[in-house]
């Protein structure tokens, strides 16, 4: 099988999106298939090479509106290359109207891997969404399945409403040859001068994490250290409102070798997000292959992923966020049970070889259908 993946964007590039993309392709190459990724060019990048035994084809960037990126050679790759079936990520306004076309002049058929709605808002974005939902109409009519990260995401999508016939679940994943509770976190507790209970968040900081509430509530926590891993935009304005709170440690960005250990080094991983754009919450994955107990947001993708490996609370309630975390942290039986359940579910559900195993068979049964 030669299998073509629309990714707007793809190594150097990291993002869950992204090392999903890398590490199916990899997965499929390893499986004797054949995979070529067609993306835009990062800086610094060849146009062309071959990553892991991917054929990876980059194309350069004309546009960049509302991060919808303009690379028409990614339409010409998609003409010209070889391969049996187009898979695109979404959301990716532009690059998914190229697959569509592709896919009906060439007669291939189209799997849509859908990651998250679009939603933004305001009178700015209104004629970008007038000139792109019935586009994005088009493709989804097209595809011959569409994979969603969870079931309660595609349930509650008003862009899949329709589509729910066509919904396969396949969620992201993780190598558990990483993410394990065999780790030593020891060296990371030495590394921050960390004692006694430790609080974790991962991720970007922007808005729709949530991090504030976690701060908001560390006040509430006086007996555990709250760490911080990640960077971003609301980095300083973030670093301001914990201004004063002693048991708020900032660890800026932690690369990929290094991570795990931190996974290891907590005893509750905290994901506080407030929108759909937290699709997910792939973080929860790993801390829980780590054999660490998590809370999270009730809504979204977070309830499926969670399941049984921890405790759910509304979003933007510092209290309850508090409540959660301190009941995780003053009771050890709650605490062994919810890890436990979440690394057999960590196990069961969201490992490389189950979700990909299942993708490819999705990709077969549409070539088959065709």
């Amino acid at each position: 099988m030669k299998v073509c993946m629309v990714s707007k964007h793809f190594l150097p590039f990291s993002g869950g999106l992204e090392v999903r993309v890398l590490e199916l392709a990899r997965w499929l190459v390893m499986s004797s298939d054949e995979v070529v990724v067609i993306t835009s060019q990062e800086p610094g990048t060849p146009s062309a090479e071959v990553v892991d035994g991917i054929t990876v084809a980059r194309y350069g960037v004309w546009l960049d509106l509302f991060n919808a990126l303009l690379a028409p050679g990614i339409l010409a790759g998609l003409l010209k290359k070889d391969y049996d079936i187009i898979d695109v990520n979404l959301p990716d306004p532009i690059n998914s109207v190229f697959a569509y076309a592709a896919s009906i002049i060439r007669g291939k058929p189209l799997i849509v891997t859908y990651h998250a709605d679009i939603i933004r808002s305001g009178l700015l974005y209104l004629p970008f969404k007038l000139l792109y939902y019935p586009l994005q109409w088009l493709v989804l009519s097209r595809a011959s399945k569409i994979l969603v990260t969870s079931p309660d995401y595609a349930k509650t999508s008003p862009t899949l409403r329709g589509f729910q016939d066509k919904v396969k679940v396949a969620s992201s994943f993780i190598d558990t040859a990483r993410y394990n509770s065999s780790i030593d976190g020891l060296k990371i507790r030495r590394k921050l001068g960390l004692k006694g209970k430790v609080v974790l968040f991962v991720g970007r900081l922007v808005e729709y994490k949530g991090v504030e509430y976690l701060i908001e509530a560390a006040p509430l926590l006086p007996d555990a250290t709250i760490v911080i891993v990640g960077e971003g935009p609301l980095r300083k304005s973030l670093q301001e409102k914990a201004s004063g709170l002693r048991n708020v440690v900032f660890a800026g960005h932690v690369g990929d070798d290094e991570l795990p250990y931190y996974y290891v080094a907590c005893d509750v991983f905290v994901l506080p997000s407030v929108t759909r754009q937290e699709a997910f919450g792939l973080v929860l994955v790993e801390a829980m292959a780590c054999g660490k107990p998590v809370v999270s947001t009730n809504f979204s993708g977070m309830p499926y992923v969670v399941g049984d490996g921890g405790l759910l609370v509304e979003p933007k309630d510092p209290k309850a966020l508090a409540q959660a975390i301190g009941s995780i942290l003053s009771d050890e039986g709650l605490a062994s049970k919810l890890s436990s359940n979440g690394k057999r579910r960590a196990g069961e559900l969201f490992t490389r070889d189950v979700v990909c195993k299942a993708i490819r068979e999705i990709y077969m049964s549409a070539l088959n259908k065709g």
